[in-house]
């Protein structure tokens, strides 16, 4: 098994996982904890027990939602713990998003070429985790969920620290017409995050759109870490659906101590 880790401050454990390790066979070989992606749900939790394991928990102290490309975001606390990890039937449904200011509970988001995000508010004690797919990002669910943070909990964005992690690079990004009519249509000019090629196709640089979205909730930009793995070129280590539609997923996730 092997875990990229984002560690600014001991307060906070967070990871990104890679394919590597697990009992998943097929398309979906290696270490896939998706129960939504066609893979033998025993493998899938076999896989799940041996995150478990390997950070010294257990799976009632994680929770996953059912992820949509939606942008809501949802309040989760430690009686959560173990929603969505046995079974797909439990899970939240409906959410790219969640918080918590609750300690020693792991917050998981799945993803293979969309963008996780994952999020301490060190004023607070307070962390968010984040699928942004494109349809996310063009909707803006990661300024939203700032946004919420900061009125709601009342978050300083200066004491807010964000990881953009292990999705498609803007080199490998290429998207139709429909997905730049949705750049056209977010509340702020977008329009440096998008080159026409001339096959009359765009590159997408979505790790930068998340990124903008930090920037204007007034996040600093020296407290963004941006991955540099793209999981087409990285596919050896990471699941693509733009790879292989039939692939498992990846997942990060993050957790306050």
């Amino acid at each position: 098994m092997k875990l990229i880790p984002w560690s600014p401050f001991s307060q906070i454990e967070a990871y990104s996982l890679t394919r590597k390790g697990g009992f998943s066979k097929g398309d979906c070989e290696g270490l896939n904890l998706s129960f939504n992606v066609g893979d033998d749900p025993e493998c899938v939790l076999k896989n799940r027990q041996l995150l478990a394991d390997y950070l010294h928990t257990d799976l009632n102290h994680m929770v996953a939602t059912r992820q949509t490309h939606s942008t809501r975001l949802l309040k989760v606390t430690k009686e959560d713990g173990g929603r969505g990890m046995y079974s797909f039937d439990d899970a939240f449904y409906n959410y790219d998003a969640m918080y918590t200011r609750d300690k020693d509970l792991y917050l998981l988001s799945f993803h293979a070429d969309c963008t996780p995000v994952l999020i301490y508010a060190k004023d607070q004690e307070l962390i968010a985790s984040i699928h942004s797919g494109w349809k996310g990002n063009v909707n803006e669910i990661t300024l939203k969920t700032i946004t919420h943070l900061i009125e709601n909990e009342h978050c300083d964005p200066k004491e807010i620290y964000a990881y953009i992690g292990p999705s498609i690079n803007y080199e490998r990004f290429e998207v139709g017409i429909d997905v730049i009519e949705s750049i056209h249509q977010m509340s702020f000019d977008a329009h440096e995050y998008y080159q026409a090629k001339e096959n009359g196709k765009y590159l997408f640089n979505a790790k930068g759109l998340v990124e903008k979205q930090l920037l204007l909730c007034g996040v600093l930009k020296e407290h963004i870490t941006i991955s540099e793995y793209c999981t087409i070129k990285d596919n050896d280590l990471f699941f693509s659906y733009r790879k292989n539609k039939k692939c498992g997923r990846n997942v990060s996730m993050i957790k306050m101590k």
